[in-house]
Formats: structure tokens, C-alpha cells, sequence
């Protein structure tokens, strides 16, 4: 589905607000699919088959903040839909691991946020004739800060459902504990575990020299000096060690 506005007025009067700013679009992929002989193809039943849906909505929108700032806020969200997991469990007494396949309509989601900020600031120079001559007009500076957040919840979490464990003895008589997903092997995955965060700064830098040329129809010419010079920092809000990047 292409990019839609759905707060967006039908018949709009004065300037456009904040929240018709806000565009959605979709996308869906379904598949269903099977390794088995050909003269078996038409005989398996559903639960051979591998199958699943998965659905993504992208939100996002464009800002402008104070008249100089552009702001981006988006929100991720996809979901996918299963029908079956497995749960494993240690048989002690069989001394083996044991998995059940529940078959049913499962909800598999996920979703991230950003926040993204940047303006541009621009400086001129004249050189002295004096000491340059008239060949140079100017040199232009343009200077681009930006900041970004972005974060996502633990989907690791217990509440989620999309991560357990199980536990055996081993042959020491140590308890060994397994973690696993129940939708580990699905078409569309499962989501991660952990929590995620992190807040970047970068800049850029472009400098371009403006001289006279009796070569181009206008009488002048622009130069690059530097095409792009630019630094980026990053901080991990969810590391507790060296949060900082290089």
C-alpha cells in the first residue's frame, strides 16, 4: 500500500496542520511451503506445511520546528501470524528432550521508535581583493548538525511469551538450563531479545569556492573544496559497559 495521510483534510483551509503531516503505508507477505516428493505433494496435510503472514506498518512524519529544524518521528510495527509453536520440555525419564507442536493462531509482534533532528547553518566569506585579487567571489560553508533516538522494548521479556526455557542434569549432575523460542524455525523469525537503545550526533561539512571563468556561459564557476567532512558519535543506552562507540 503506497503512502497514505488518513488525518489529512478533504477540503483544507489555511495552513496544514501538524497531524496531516502523518503518513502510513503497508505491506503484507504471505507464503506457504513444503519439502516433500512430488507424488506426496497433494497427500500432506496442513500441519506439513510451513506457512505464515507477516505485516508491516511503517508511521512516520516530517516537522519543521522553530522554522529552521526538521524533525522525523517514525514507528515501526510488524506482526506476524503463526499457526502453530513448539513447546519443549525435558522427559527426566526418558532422559530425552521432548517437543509438542500446539496448533493454533499465534500473534508474533514487534515494533521500534525513532526520533531524528537536523538543520543546516550556512556561513559566506568574501576574500580581500587586496590579497585574493578578483578571481574569487566567495566561498560558501555549509554546516550539518543532526541527532537521532531511537529505542525498542525487551521482547525477550517473559510476558511476551516468545522466549522460554527448559532444564535437564547433565552427566556431572549440573543443572543446565536451555533457552529456546517456540517459533524458532517459522518463515518470518521472532523478534530478538533485548532491550535497545542508543542516541546519535553527526555533522557534515561542505565547502564550495565561487571564481570567475570565462569558460562558463554564467561568467563563474563553482569549486568543491570539501565535498564532505563529517564526524558521528553514538551512545548506547542499553549497554552498561562502554556505552560510548569510537
Amino acid at each position: 500500500l503506497n503512502r497514505i495521510y488518513p488525518f489529512k483534510r478533504k477540503k483544507a483551509a489555511g495552513e496544514e496542520r501538524w497531524y496531516e503531516k502523518i503518513g502510513v503505508q503497508y505491506s503484507g507477505r504471505l507464503t506457504n511451503s513444503i519439502s516433500t516428493k512430488d507424488d506426496l505433494l497433494f497427500k500432506q496435510g496442513l500441519s506439513k506445511w510451513n506457512n505464515g503472514m507477516q505485516h508491516n506498518i511503517p508511521v512516520s512524519a516530517t516537522f519543521t520546528l522553530f522554522k529552521y529544524f526538521n524533525v522525523v518521528p517514525s514507528f515501526n510495527y510488524t506482526e506476524r501470524w503463526y499457526t502453530y509453536r513448539q513447546e519443549k520440555d525435558w522427559d527426566d525419564l526418558r532422559d530425552t528432550l521432548r517437543t509438542d507442536t500446539i496448533y493454533g493462531f499465534n500473534r508474533v509482534y514487534n515494533y521500534d521508535m525513532s526520533l531524528s533532528m537536523n538543520t543546516k547553518m550556512y556561513g559566506f566569506y568574501k576574500p580581500s581583493k587586496a590579497i585574493f585579487g578578483d578571481k574569487i567571489e566567495a566561498i560558501r560553508h555549509v554546516f550539518t548538525p543532526s541527532v537521532s533516538f531511537s529505542m525498542a522494548p525487551d521482547f525477550g521479556a517473559h510476558r511476551y511469551g516468545y522466549w522460554d526455557t527448559y532444564s535437564y542434569y547433565d552427566a556431572d549432575g549440573e543443572l543446565v538450563t536451555q533457552e529456546y523460542s517456540p517459533y524458532q524455525g517459522a518463515v518470518f523469525g521472532v523478534p530478538g531479545k533485548g532491550k535497545t537503545g542508543s542516541v546519535s550526533f553527526s555533522m557534515s561539512n561542505n565547502i564550495e569556492m565561487k571564481v570567475k571563468s570565462d569558460r562558463d556561459s554564467t561568467g563563474v564557476r563553482k569549486i568543491s573544496l570539501i565535498d564532505d567532512l563529517g564526524a558521528s558519535l553514538s551512545y548506547n543506552l542499553a549497554a552498561k559497559r562502554q556505552p560510548w562507540s569510537n
